[in-house]
């Protein structure tokens, strides 16, 4: 789940309407890091700017990346063919594994024989390819390399416009992000203008960002298996209010936590109420998928058995428009151990075998600082939790795990830029 985390002692309170001391924190954290992150890009821009003397706002159409030659495609060229050469970059330097530490990889500059690729792009949003993608493939999204198909990104933050989200995902080089579409801390909120919608679609044109990429995450105080009534009823409001909001912006998808029987009923019964509150909504929307989280078995909340994942896709009535988050953190913490291959092999095979990987929509990206099998749904930067380097290299070269956005919900420490280089950087 996005950044702020909740802590151990409060299983089931982030399910009822409040938030805890310690969510509070760490959403500070949270924010605190993205600032810190753009902060970091803001003075290499200004550096940039300075020795080519430009303005700031002279750089936006403009290539934003020193490591980077890209000929300017004219908005007002509807197709145009343009040649890109790279100097250097982590996303093409490759690891291998016992010899080279990742992270030294990813501070060094790593020369790179130049090569000219033919990019076509169409109304500004370079195209995809959506299948066929290889081991090693280099594509393009959001003027970015993302190398063998993956599409890493970070939770961004919406704070003074859901616009924003796009911004910061530009700074930090993300294929692909999670944002919020509404204070993740009320049940209310104010009703989408359209004059966000439009500042929102048009900057996701702008950046080529394809809803494919983009996965936003739910209120924290939803629980749609709730065994009261009125926190039941509060709850699927919500959930139709954020899937209507995800309708009008143009995404397709949109992920949450399924629930908690707060100790008061069965599990086989929370699920049930889930599964009528997803059907709930389906009838009232189109175009948009629904996507559970597995989450960490913590305390009485459901989906940490991927056995409980599809008992809710069997509940559900429309099963084109449900699907499933991977959150590794969460994975590891319900008792798969992604730090050994034999691990990481007995979740993907139970993965395929009891939910399907045609219903894997997304997958946060999230080390842990617990150990395996803790139950406790606390985040750790990549390398730095016991989960470690080689599971997420193991992830990051699984073709399975391609043309879904790969989601990082890591707390300060290292910045989004940092990590998501470190993660290209394991591509072999």
């Amino acid at each position: 789940m996005p950044r702020p985390r909740k802590q151990a002692t409060a299983a089931d309170a982030v399910f009822e309407p409040r938030i805890t001391r310690g969510q509070k924190r760490l959403a500070k954290e949270r924010e605190d890091k993205i600032t810190n992150g753009r902060n970091k890009q803001s003075k290499k821009s200004k550096q940039l700017c300075a020795e080519h003397n430009d303005h700031p706002e002279d750089t936006v159409n403009k290539t934003k990346r020193s490591n980077s030659k890209t000929k300017v495609i004219k908005k007002e060229q509807k197709t145009k063919v343009i040649k890109k050469e790279n100097t250097t970059g982590v996303t093409q330097r490759t690891v291998k594994k016992g010899k080279e530490n990742p992270v030294k990889v990813r501070k060094e500059q790593s020369s790179i024989s130049s090569k000219s690729e033919k990019l076509v792009a169409n109304e500004g949003i370079v195209k995809v390819k959506k299948e066929g993608a290889v081991k090693g493939e280099v594509t393009e999204m959001a003027g970015f390399l993302a190398k063998g198909g993956k599409f890493v990104g970070a939770h961004t933050s919406a704070a003074g416009g859901l616009w924003n989200a796009v911004s910061d995902a530009v700074e930090i080089k993300a294929r692909a992000f999670a944002l919020f579409l509404k204070s993740q801390r009320q049940w209310n909120a104010k009703p989408l203008e359209e004059d966000v919608i439009t500042k929102f679609q048009s900057a996701l044109k702008e950046h080529g960002f394809h809803p494919d990429f983009i996965l936003p995450h739910g209120s924290y105080l939803l629980n749609c298996g709730s065994p009261k009534a009125e926190t039941l009823q509060k709850s699927r409001d919500a959930l139709l209010d954020e899937v209507q909001r995800c309708q009008r912006l143009g995404l397709n998808r949109y992920n949450f936590h399924p629930g908690s029987t707060c100790g008061e009923i069965s599990v086989e019964k929370c699920l049930d109420l889930i599964g009528e509150s997803i059907n709930g909504v389906l009838e009232k929307t189109s175009g948009v998928t629904v996507v559970v989280e597995n989450m960490s078995c913590q305390g009485n909340t459901v989906g940490g058995k991927f056995e409980e994942l599809k008992g809710i896709i069997d509940r559900v009535n429309d099963k084109s428009r449900i699907g499933v988050c991977l959150d590794t953190c969460h994975a590891f913490a319900a008792g798969f151990d992604l730090s050994t291959a034999d691990g990481y092999k007995k979740m993907m095979d139970d993965f395929e075998e009891i939910v399907g990987f045609e219903y894997l929509k997304g997958v946060h990206l999230n080390d842990s600082k617990g150990k395996v099998g803790c139950h406790l749904d606390r985040h750790e930067n990549i390398g730095k939790g016991f989960i470690g380097l080689e599971g997420f290299r193991r992830v990051m070269n699984d073709p399975r795990f391609e043309q879904v956005p790969l989601i990082l919900e890591t707390p300060p420490g290292l910045t989004d830029a940092e990590e998501i280089d470190l993660l290209y950087a394991m591509i072999d």
